[in-house]
């Protein structure tokens, strides 16, 4: 099938869901980065956003897909937004610097609480 090029329309940003609740173990991060790799080089989407309402638990694997997602942003000098972090996994986020709760130090990736504000921060800059 052809891919569509459109002429008046254009999407800036797409926005992923993560639906697994427990990203553990290496196969699961492989398969997860190449969904998101996909997902984001088809849409020719400059900014990533990623709700990740549903996911309870992060193993240290799942950071792989995420940083994996933020370089290729980065090359399209794009932001990546997580949002909808549960506390749990936003405290595992912080503790291993990949996040910043305070406010205070630039972190590498940014969050808000859901989508709405995420895509608003898109558009506040």
């Amino acid at each position: 099938m052809a891919e569509m090029t459109f002429q008046h329309l254009s999407c800036p940003v797409v926005v992923l869901k993560e639906n697994v609740a427990e990203g553990r173990g290496d196969t699961l991060a492989d398969a997860l980065r190449s969904e998101l790799l996909a997902v984001y080089v088809q849409s020719a989407a400059t900014h990533a956003i990623l709700d990740y309402s549903a996911v309870t638990y992060q193993a240290s694997a799942g950071f792989r897909p995420l940083l994996s997602l933020l370089r290729q942003v980065r090359n399209r000098n794009g932001r990546f937004i997580l949002c909808g972090l549960n506390p749990e996994v936003a405290e595992t986020f912080s503790v291993t610097r990949l996040i910043d709760t305070s406010g205070s130090v630039k972190a590498t990736f940014e969050t808000f609480p859901d989508v709405p504000s995420a895509v608003a921060a898109l558009y506040r800059a």
